[in-house]
């Protein structure tokens, strides 16, 4: 079965000018994971997940020390409130990942499912042609499992 029978082809999407604050209402109102980063004709260059908008842990060079980060800063835990405040005027490109594993519409579902579990992403942009054609996430790949029980 190929990627594209089963991807979202109606894929919400921003420019690298869109606000963290857009972004972060994209999200939760359409409740999905990731958006894709795009130029003007609809080339991939970037993508922002809930990830990028969450704390991660951070270690410090040379050491086992770590520390909770956002937005590629370290943060106190007490300080997160202010980070969020500050952080609504940034960018897509400020915060996107820029290396960005694709699959192609052609791509075997399996070998996209494995792509996705090696590289810990939970949706993946399709490419047709090096363009945007759709986005396939975890769920689309979980809901083949619901297709027995119709």
């Amino acid at each position: 079965m190929k990627v594209s029978e089963i991807m979202t082809k109606d894929v919400i999407t921003v420019r690298p000018n869109t606000t963290v604050s857009e972004i972060a209402r994209l999200l939760t109102t359409h409740r999905i994971h990731a958006v894709p980063v795009v130029d003007e004709e609809q080339r991939v260059i970037g993508i922002v997940s809930e990830s990028d908008l969450f704390l991660k842990e951070k270690g410090l060079p040379f050491t086992a020390v770590k520390f909770p980060a956002l937005f590629k800063q370290l943060v106190e835990p007490n300080r997160i409130v202010e980070v969020y405040e500050a952080a609504r005027h940034h960018t897509a490109e400020d915060i996107m990942t820029r290396e960005v594993v694709c699959a192609d519409v052609d791509d075997d579902i399996g070998r996209v499912a494995w792509l996705m579990a090696q590289r810990g992403v939970v949706s993946m942009p399709v490419l047709k042609d090096g363009k945007l054609a759709g986005i396939v996430s975890r769920s689309d790949l979980i809901r083949l499992l619901a297709r027995g029980e119709q």
